[in-house]
């Protein structure tokens, strides 16, 4: 595989750091980004093999953002073919208890509504809408975002986290339909239940060994970024169910479904997991 100038947000823990670290093993070029400087030197420390990394610690939130992770993604390894959405921040902002002592919608601040909104939603919007015009024009691209079970969007005490990832999923569903033809396709990857990460609180009654390892993502991401996957296209992953020794498209089959759950609206919707074949 030719390397691929690949950027990763939320790139310095968790799963988004698992990512970053399976796709430069795959061979990609990735450009790691997250808010802390100390997380992304970790990184670039463990990454050993494969393909270059190049690290920038940027704040999501700013408008101007985008411009700034595309131009230093340009500098470094040239035209962006892929885009990994997987910064993110939760409900434990607001509360370090909202597991067992829910939050109330009301109470949450207009200040820590637009903060969730802003990383986990609009800088979704600006990095894809960033990336999207240079994919049309070379014929290819590949952009996943990642965001949450339905349950979560819609639990009591999950606001605004629920609706801002709920955001995330309508507009990758969105996307993929405006993207049909271009090459570059959309598609959304979670791990499929409680993952061992940072947002997990401690406190949850879950047992460690039954949360998801963020390594589950790695197989899933490799092929979805890559040329066996051209045509598929605004669906959803779960990471857990994908199992790495199937044929991957047999794979995708079993771990995937419509984004967005359109079928919820009472829609036929036709899910393809098989790669576009080449004339």
């Amino acid at each position: 595989m030719a390397s691929r100038s690949t950027v990763v947000t939320g790139a310095g823990r968790g799963l988004g750091r698992a990512m970053a670290l399976g796709l430069l093993e795959a061979g990609h070029n990735v450009i790691a980004i997250d808010r802390d400087p100390q997380e992304l030197a970790a990184l670039e420390h463990a990454a050993k093999r494969g393909g270059q990394v190049a690290c920038l610690a940027v704040d999501l939130t700013l408008s101007d953002s985008a411009k700034s992770i595309l131009a230093f993604a340009e500098q470094k390894f040239g035209p962006v073919a892929c885009l990994v959405n997987c910064a993110g921040i939760g409900q434990e902002i607001i509360s370090a208890t909202f597991a067992t002592e829910p939050v109330k919608f009301w109470t949450v601040g207009e200040d820590i509504w637009k903060l969730i909104f802003a990383v986990n939603a609009d800088a979704v919007f600006r990095l894809c809408a960033a990336v999207t015009p240079g994919m049309i024009a070379r014929g290819w691209g590949r952009i996943i975002n990642v965001t949450t079970s339905l349950e979560t969007m819609i639990r009591p005490g999950m606001s605004p986290y629920g609706p801002a990832k709920a955001a995330n999923e309508a507009l990758s569903a969105i996307m993929a339909k405006d993207l049909q033809g271009t090459g570059v396709t959309v598609n959304v990857l979670v791990p499929g239940g409680p993952a061992a990460t940072r947002m997990m609180p401690g406190f949850v009654d879950t047992a460690p060994e039954k949360l998801i390892s963020p390594d589950v993502m790695v197989p899933p991401i490799v092929w979805l970024l890559s040329k066996a996957s051209d045509g598929v296209t605004g669906q959803r992953f779960r990471a857990n169910a994908w199992k790495a020794d199937m044929d991957p498209v047999e794979a995708a089959r079993v771990s995937g479904a419509p984004a967005a759950w359109p079928g919820l609206a009472g829609g036929a919707a036709q899910a393809n997991y098989a790669p576009k074949q080449s004339a």
